[in-house]
């Protein structure tokens, strides 16, 4: 039994396994809580020194701790599978040993310079000073500085490692928050062992699995095992953990992806593993899965900065085609819980309900309309605002049987990065619309110039004005959709307003009624075009109203009715003035000339002409 320690490698490895490999603090710490873990420790605390003196770290743990020739033998020993040791696979606390390769030890030096490391086991003290520069200069073969004599006894109160980093490379500060974050996302094994941080010993900042999802905002869950992605798959009942998604994209890049863990610490940092990252799902998804069953492979498939799995294995194979396969499962479920969400959530703010409206189509229509909507509910860049505007546009225009054949085209667009295209789409329709407006106004404009032509030469209202407004009625009201000439009603009218009784003025009675929008029944009465309408047109046209609305209407489903004269002009005679503006309040009796009709429509059908042009600029 010797009475040094003993450090033996070739020098290289110091460099390629130390300093090269482990450049990064979180990387360095987290091999030192490995081996905590290893050594069954419940705890480790982590105090960084930073003052004037410079930069340190002592690292404690209450493991089981090493006797002299455990470290000499296994400690120091660079490359020691411990696995491969029969007893030493499973600590006595029953944990599955995380260390393999036996290199974590050098990883200390990708940061400092110098380390002290006590053990304490059995009662018994070890302590001893490794310097990098001294183990440069060796030649494979390095005794580490004893600091006390091998085996010394121990206090009462002390038990398991410490190690202290010295000289440390690192120029700034260390941020707790951020190292714990680190720390959190390279296990999940902190709620069997605590680990606190801190700063020149002042307050703590705890180690938690749940810490790496602090700054994600979680909306949906899946957890494993769970049969229904692959059950074929020969370790899917050993698949453990959860995949979740976020309610917003996730910021912290690192956290984009599923993590594979084994024995409790990361053996592939977030990926997803062969698929293309470019659909929205993957900005969304993060998880943890356990697959501790590759550690059972025959052959060492966890590389040795334990960033990724080697993919060319048979076994890693398949279980890289299972990942993809519940990937793409959640990624779909995901999708149509999105999309539900903002359908209710259209349905609340915007009182557009989708599904009601998708109900009353035929079935072939709705799968057209699913082809538009759904695009635009799965897609998250597009918000409430204008996923509403979108859908309440195809909604309104629905009807429209040469929008249903353009949407043949928006219907091709399913994949989320075609968005952009149905948004062209949906603008170009707005043109196309505005142009059937523009042709429907300029054939209007047409009529206008006909109808202006009526005025100027006194055509008669029988029959030239008579039908000329009968086949355009939306030159009296734009209300008014359809234009009837109702023989019910112009025939009561006539038996119960004889001509023998009327005005010779009046002589000829030209009563045209109109079933329009809503309960509203509307009563016409077309005068010549140089016709002057007085107080007796008023009140012959009110004697009309009252006559309907109150023997006829109400029955026969109109809870209302409404006269227009039409005639050449106005009475300039003050009563009559009185009794228009009085009528005009109540809405029951309007005057219209034929020149304010002509204006009327010139101004109504200007507005779809300057919105075609706005679009065509």
């Amino acid at each position: 039994m010797q009475d040094k320690l003993v450090l033996k490698f070739d020098p290289h490895t110091i460099e390629h396994l130390g300093i090269s490999l482990y450049s990064k603090l979180p990387s360095v710490l987290a091999e030192l809580i490995s081996n905590s873990w290893d050594a069954d420790s419940d705890d480790a605390i982590i105090n960084f020194i930073d003052n004037d003196g410079g930069k340190e770290i002592e690292y404690f743990d209450t493991g089981v701790g090493m006797t002299f020739d455990e470290l000499n033998e296994k400690y120091l020993l660079i490359g020691r599978n411990r696995r491969a040791e029969i007893d030493s696979r499973e600590t006595e606390k029953g944990r599955k040993v995380i260390g393999k390769k036996g290199l974590g030890k050098l990883s200390v030096f990708g940061i400092c310079d110098s380390i002290e490391v006590i053990s304490v086991k059995n009662g018994l003290k070890n302590h001893f000073k490794m310097d990098l520069a001294d183990i440069r200069n060796s030649k494979g073969e390095y005794s580490p500085e004893l600091i006390i004599s091998k085996n010394s006894v121990a206090d009462s109160n002390e038990k398991g490692t410490k190690i202290f980093l010295k000289k440390i490379r690192r120029k700034s500060g260390f941020d707790l928050e951020s190292i714990a974050i680190s720390l959190s996302k390279k296990f999940v094994i902190f709620d069997n062992m605590k680990v606190e941080l801190s700063i020149n010993g002042g307050n703590n900042v705890l180690v938690s699995n749940e810490l790496k999802f602090n700054s994600l905002n979680e909306q949906f869950r899946w957890s494993f095992p769970d049969k229904k992605y692959d059950d074929s798959y020969e370790h899917w009942n050993s698949v453990k953990g959860f995949i979740i998604t976020t309610a917003t994209p996730i910021k912290d890049t690192e956290m984009r992806g599923i993590y594979l863990v084994s024995r409790g610490k990361i053996v592939n940092t977030a990926e997803f593993y062969g698929l293309r990252d470019n659909d929205y799902f993957y900005s969304y998804a993060s998880g943890y899965i356990e697959v501790d069953f590759i550690d059972d492979f025959e052959e060492d498939v966890i590389s040795t900065d334990r960033l990724s799995l080697n993919w060319e294995n048979d076994k890693t194979k398949d279980l890289q085609i299972f990942l993809q396969t519940i990937i793409r499962k959640i990624s779909n479920e995901w999708k149509d819980k999105k999309s539900n969400l903002k359908q209710a959530e259209i349905k609340k703010e915007k009182a557009i309900d989708i599904e009601a409206w998708q109900n009353s189509l035929p079935t072939y229509e709705r799968e057209l309309s699913n082809k538009i909507i759904n695009p635009v509910l799965e897609n998250q860049n597009i918000d409430i605002n204008e996923s509403s505007e979108i859908i309440g546009n195809v909604i309104d225009k629905f009807e429209n049987k040469d929008f249903k054949k353009y949407a043949s085209k928006i219907a091709d667009i399913t994949r989320p990065e075609d968005i952009p295209n149905l948004l062209k789409l949906m603008e170009e329709w707005k043109t196309i619309e505005s142009k059937q407006f523009r042709d429907i106004a300029l054939s209007r404009v047409e009529v206008i110039k006909q109808f202006e032509e009526y005025i100027k030469t006194d055509t008669l209202e029988v029959p030239t004005l008579h039908n000329f407004l009968k086949k355009f009625s939306w030159l009296l009201d734009p209300r008014i959709l359809e234009f009837k000439d109702e023989v019910y009603y112009s025939t009561l009218l006539k038996e119960n307003f004889p001509e023998a009784k009327l005005n010779e003025s009046n002589k000829r009675i030209d009563f045209l009624c109109s079933g329009a929008l809503g309960e509203i029944l509307y009563v016409i009465e077309i005068k010549r075009s140089l016709f002057e309408v007085d107080e007796d047109a008023l009140e012959q046209a009110n004697k009309y109203k009252v006559f309907l609305e109150t023997k006829y209407a109400t029955q026969s489903g109109f809870s209302r009715v409404v006269c227009y004269v039409v005639g050449g002009s106005k009475s300039k005679d003050p009563y009559f003035k009185s009794k228009e503006l009085t009528f005009i309040k109540t809405g029951e009796v309007f005057v219209k000339t034929y020149p304010e009709l002509l204006e009327q429509s010139k101004e109504y059908h200007k507005e779809f002409i300057d919105t075609y042009n706005e679009h065509n600029d």
